[in-house]
């Protein structure tokens, strides 16, 4: 089976076999890119999530870790 990527974008509405070429009818955060091929790409945020800012000079951010404890 051959699954493309919609760059048709998102279309809701019709049976599975039905659906348009090169649509999906489910789609979050994703866009088509063209880079001399089609691709998908993470649609860019519309605002910042958070006001303050991490890291910076001279305390860079180095590494994101998720740190889990168990209590007995």
């Amino acid at each position: 089976m051959l699954l493309r990527f919609p760059i048709k974008g998102y279309h809701r509405g019709f049976a599975a076999g039905d659906q348009p070429p090169q649509t999906s009818p489910d789609l979050k955060n994703v866009r088509p890119l063209a880079g001399g091929r089609y691709q998908g790409g993470q649609r860019p945020g519309l605002e910042k999530t958070f006001n303050q800012q991490i890291g910076g000079a001279p305390f860079p951010v180095v590494a994101i870790v998720e740190v889990a404890t168990l209590k007995d």
